[in-house]
């Protein structure tokens, strides 16, 4: 299997910053071999590779930053990168967040399934997972152990009527990731959004991109969902993006996350880049 990259340049309008509102477009272009995912602010000159070493701690996103600029919630876009096979891929836009959308990874995925999928001639590389690799952090659990395959398994507990416990698995290989996971909306709670706005965050957020969960413990908009189980999925989503912040590679693994987030993802995989060299091998697939 070599990498890959999309065949032509394609254009995404119309799209606005969850947290910034800021509005802005984004520009995909092809990228050679070996290039990975690699972000460019027009307007400030400056590119920023979709890597761990880039890579800082934000509030309810992914952000990464190069030379004092940054761009924000790249999670859903990497995700789809990671989950449709996108090894490299020049991403250009003018304002320091990728446009919420719809909420999903949906306009990305169609955008780059529009585009076109083109393979090089290098051969694409993984990681291997050789030997369990914990972390911990108070309740918070990921860990990921040898496997031949891609698995994804997500617990989340909530205090609200409609979600509660639940538990995922995923595997990420052929078409599951755009019939189980891409049309997967990001969620938030009603009671949490003065808060937000008070911070300056969510300018752009509304009940067409987001899951509201309100005090009842119920959807206010239930007519925007694709599956009940939906906020589950959306934090397998955001894993698949945060966790391709790994050089860009796929993990060979199984991985096994309870009440994790963007935070507590990036602080493993610094861990499992840095530090537990002797766990993993990188290898051709």
């Amino acid at each position: 299997m070599n990498q890959t990259t999309i065949k032509e340049t394609t254009m995404l309008k119309g799209g606005v910053g969850l947290h910034s509102g800021q509005k802005t477009d984004l520009i995909f272009y092809p990228a050679p071999e070996n290039h990975g995912i690699v972000f460019y602010r027009f307007d400030k000159q400056v590119k920023i590779p979709a890597n761990y070493l880039y890579a800082k701690p934000s509030e309810l996103c992914t952000t990464i930053e190069n030379e004092g600029v940054s761009i924000s919630t790249i999670e859903h876009l990497l995700s789809v990168c990671n989950g449709l096979g996108i090894d490299n891929l020049l991403v250009e836009l003018s304002a320091d967040e990728i446009p919420i959308m719809d909420g999903s990874g949906i306009d990305f995925h169609n955008a780059i399934l529009q585009a076109g999928i083109k393979q090089l001639d290098c051969p694409r590389k993984a990681i291997k997972i050789l030997d369990t690799i914990s972390y911990q952090n108070e309740d918070i659990i990921i860990y990921v152990s040898p496997s031949e395959e891609t698995n994804f398994t997500f617990s989340i507990d909530f205090d609200h009527q409609q979600i509660g416990q639940q538990e995922y698995s995923f595997q990420l290989s052929g078409n599951r990731y755009s019939e189980e996971i891409a049309k997967a909306k990001t969620f938030g709670f009603r009671k949490d959004i003065d808060k937000y706005k008070d911070r300056g965050l969510i300018k752009g957020g509304t009940e067409k991109n987001a899951i509201i969960l309100n005090e009842e413990g119920h959807f206010d908009n239930m007519e925007v969902m694709t599956w009940l189980n939906e906020p589950n999925l959306h934090k397998i989503l955001d894993q698949i993006g945060d966790f391709y912040l790994a050089n860009n590679l796929r993990i060979i693994g199984n991985v096994f996350s309870h009440k994790s987030g963007h935070s507590s993802h990036l602080k493993f995989i610094q861990y499992l880049m840095e530090e537990c060299t002797d766990k993993y091998s990188v290898i051709e697939i």
